[in-house]
């Protein structure tokens, strides 16, 4: 094979093996193409699939702050725990009740919440046996709180925490004792009506008779004997009328009234007398003229009757407050109310004393009859109030009396009460 066709057969070599090349480039790029849509394809299938991750995920943070909005609005409190007792969850609420924030709490044990409010049933065996199905009453500060436990569950049943649910009954609780110590009253006012009418005629033969003798009677020391017995049998006469003004029913004059006039009215009155025994006066009033419908010389009575036995209270001087706050938010039944606030700092009450200061009766003071905060309370009873006293011994005491306020629209039934007529002091 000579020069030439050698040069032609490398020639041809090499045009097919360009040729080769020119066809595995254009494969190559028809690959790298299908490629690139093929990418661009998954890109928009990422995108999309992005883009509802990110709905889904905004979706369950809208819920996630729907529900936690829920919670933190709740008037009752909420503490949940995970199976082991740890604390993951509490509202504000709950924060409100104990004194604490959810981050000083969160990842402890629930006995740091309630290791100091009860001690466990024998058969508990943790606190939310303790407080589960009946609930549990604890006190927390000024608060009454009732306490439910209940365990968490997944949608298989499994238990994987448990819920402790806190509502306030403080006022509940208010609102009972006020209805048990009114239901007691009756019925000691009825008894001790009957038992008067049965004590007074006997009384009133005694006092007839001794008159009688001691005109007759020439010995001194015999007169100054039924001298003294007439006396007693005025004195105790004096108390059964008391007795019969205090359970006596009588309509009250109902009208639309000032709180202020009416406690200022009673600051005028006792003026000298605070003056007189060394006490110091402060006065705060609320900014909102506070007007109840209720029979202003009743309420007169009542505030008289509770500075004179703070004054009494204050022996060595003291100090004297009063308070008129107008609630900004309106109680169950709509209706806004104002309190009136009297403080002093004389001796106090003590513990037990405190539950039987408005029974009829009872009394701390030699001679007391024991109907003036009973009186007090069925006045304040009847205008659709409620009191409540606050005392520690040697540091003072704090009474307050809630009232509703008056509306215009409203009308309600007037309402029988005991008369507060006789002995004002208890």
């Amino acid at each position: 094979m000579n020069d030439q066709d050698m040069a032609q057969d490398h020639y041809l070599f090499l045009q097919k093996s360009f040729d080769e090349f020119n066809q595995a480039t254009e494969r190559l790029q028809n690959s790298f193409a299908s490629l690139e849509l093929r990418f661009q394809e998954i890109n928009r299938e990422l995108e999309l699939r992005n883009e509802e991750l990110k709905r889904t995920i905004a979706e369950k943070e809208e819920v996630k702050n729907y529900l936690r909005n829920i919670l933190e609005s709740l008037t009752t409190g909420v503490v949940v725990t995970d199976g082991a007792g740890w604390i993951t969850t509490l509202n504000k609420c709950a924060e409100t009740f104990f004194n604490v924030s959810q981050k000083q709490v969160t990842g402890k044990h629930i006995s740091v919440l309630f290791g100091d409010l009860a001690v466990l049933d024998r058969n508990a065996l943790s606190y939310a046996d303790h407080f589960a199905d009946t609930g549990k009453k604890v006190n927390l500060k000024d608060r009454v709180v009732e306490i439910f436990a209940s365990p968490m569950k997944t949608e298989q049943g499994e238990i994987i925490g448990e819920v402790f649910i806190l509502r306030d009954v403080t006022r509940v609780e208010k609102l009972e004792e006020m209805a048990k110590r009114t239901e007691k009253l009756m019925a000691m006012g009825e008894m001790a009506a009957n038992i008067a009418h049965e004590i007074r005629n006997p009384l009133g033969s005694i006092e007839l008779f001794a008159s009688l003798l001691m005109k007759d009677m020439k010995d001194k020391a015999h007169q100054e004997r039924l001298s003294h017995i007439i006396t007693s049998v005025k004195n105790m006469d004096n108390k059964i009328s008391n007795l019969l003004l205090f359970t006596t029913q009588k309509h009250p004059m109902m009208r639309k009234v000032n709180l202020h006039r009416i406690v200022k009215e009673v600051l005028r009155f006792s003026d000298p007398i605070i003056k007189q025994e060394d006490i110091s006066l402060s006065v705060k009033y609320s900014s909102i003229e506070p007007c109840v419908r209720g029979d202003a010389e009743m309420l007169k009575q009542v505030f008289l009757n509770i500075l004179l036995n703070a004054i009494q209270a204050m022996t060595d001087g003291g100090r004297l407050g009063i308070e008129t706050v107008v609630s900004p938010l309106r109680l169950e039944d709509g209706m806004r109310s104002v309190e009136v606030k009297i403080s002093d700092t004389g001796v106090g009450i003590t513990r037990d004393d405190l539950k039987k200061i408005f029974d009829p009766f009872f009394s701390t003071r030699e001679r007391g009859s024991g109907l003036g905060l009973a009186i007090v309370h069925n006045i304040v009873h009847a205008h659709g109030g409620s009191i409540d006293v606050d005392s520690r011994e040697k540091e003072g005491t704090i009474l307050s009396i809630t009232l509703p306020l008056f509306q215009e629209t409203r009308e309600p039934e007037v309402t029988n009460y005991l008369s507060i007529l006789g002995d004002r002091h208890a």
